[in-house]
């Protein structure tokens, strides 16, 4: 009997300490809807542990599951029902798409409407025009704009420059006019944007058109990443609320440009003091808003060399094609319209700040919309069991501007 109640101890305190990890958020005073928060970040860590123990056990990478993990998601949803959006999934020069168009396209065919071509975001392996359809589709129905979901190619399978050369090519079509034109769309109204990874695609993109004859009239990028220079600026080291138990670190960078990119990453060992110092200006600490350098004032690795091997294999990702935020003021001055959302939560949030303090330096119209007491990704909860009342606030913001803007 001893032995029983023994074991019965056991099991009863694993089980309680198993209930206190998948319901503890750490750092979540004042941030509202915890129930859910604390539901949703539950569900995150047991996708973690199941890719783990995927993994450990050679029956599929943790990335993989990740992956896969947004269709499970996906049913948690509620049955859509549609009835004023033409919803088509297709492809644009080969690259897949899912195009939104108001239904009243069919009572003038000649009309041309204002486009936004979306990018997804999920750290450029996860994510797809699916986990991100209850935004594209309000959107569409907000502004009554034609929105282009991009189904660019993912990550490990397809690493860089793939799914920025497929977010290139829709982007080309839809700027060209006689293209646009059998959308219905105009292409001298054009918006690029993209949430997270995706941000990232849509400010290169961006940069790209931004010295053709045809260039899109604004970005939005909503927390993107814009620089793999400095992963020690202050919002990397500030304790905050992180939903997502994944895609960090050297992994990211590993999948993205097929290179070996070990974990000390995370400490700039992938630079040297040679590059430190050239790349330093465009990433200014000044730019960043004193409340949130009140401990880490200035940067912290600067006179420390890298990992010799570790530079060679992450060079290239200081490159403008994946860095945006590290060019030039000349060339940032290029750039359209810019619309920035930030949230206080977010290890990117402070190349952000950055990015907007530089590009507003150098005549850039910036409308930059910072929401605290919430975290990375969340706009993404429109509907669905985890809802949230702040992705409907970001959303309505996002319209106002687009109706105005463009």
């Amino acid at each position: 009997m001893a032995r029983k109640l023994q074991l019965l101890a056991i099991i009863t305190s694993i089980l309680i300490g198993i209930f206190a990890y998948l319901y503890h958020v750490p750092n979540s005073e004042g941030v509202p809807q915890m129930d859910r928060i604390r539901l949703l970040s539950a569900s995150m860590k047991i996708i973690s542990f199941v890719g783990l123990v995927s993994e450990t056990f050679g029956f599929a990478p943790a990335w993989y599951v990740q992956r896969n993990s947004g269709v499970i998601l996906k049913k948690l949803k509620p049955t859509e029902v549609n009835v004023n959006l033409k919803i088509e999934d297709t492809t644009i020069d080969g690259v897949p798409v899912r195009i939104y168009s108001p239904l009243d396209l069919k009572d003038d065919k000649a009309k041309l409407f204002p486009a936004i071509i979306f990018f997804h975001g999920g750290a450029f392996y996860m994510g797809s025009i699916e986990t991100h359809h209850s935004v594209t589709r309000e959107l569409a129905l907000q502004t009554r704009f034609i929105v282009i979901s991009v189904g660019y190619r993912l990550a490990p399978e397809h690493p860089f420059p793939a799914g920025l050369d497929d977010c290139i090519k829709v982007t080309q079509y839809v700027l060209d006019t006689n293209s646009a034109e059998k959308l219905n769309i105009d292409s001298k109204r054009v918006a690029i944007s993209g949430d997270s990874a995706g941000g990232n695609l849509a400010a290169v993109t961006a940069m790209r058109f931004a010295n053709n004859s045809n260039t899109p009239r604004l970005q939005m990028l909503i927390y993107p990443v814009l620089q793999f220079f400095d992963f020690m600026v202050p919002s990397y080291l500030t304790p905050a609320l992180h939903i997502f138990h994944f895609g960090r670190g050297g992994l990211v960078l590993e999948l993205y440009i097929n290179k070996s990119i070990s974990e000390d990453i995370i400490l700039n060992n992938h630079t040297s003091i040679e590059q430190k110092n050239q790349y330093r200006r465009f990433v200014d600490w000044s730019l960043i808003p004193n409340e949130y350098r009140q401990i880490y004032k200035k940067p912290i690795t600067d006179n420390i060399d890298g990992n010799p091997k570790l530079i060679e294999n992450a060079k290239q990702v200081l490159h403008p094609d994946l860095s945006p935020l590290l060019v030039e003021n000349e060339e940032l001055s290029k750039l359209p319209s810019t619309y920035i959302l930030t949230v206080d939560h977010d290890r990117l949030r402070d190349e952000s700040f950055i990015y907007a303090a530089r590009l507003k330096t150098n005549g850039v119209d910036v409308v930059h919309r910072h929401y605290e007491n919430t975290f990375h990704g969340s706009l993404t909860f429109l509907d669905g069991l985890f809802e949230l009342d702040i992705a409907h606030r970001m959303l309505n913001d996002i319209v106002e501007y687009l109706k105005e803007k463009l």
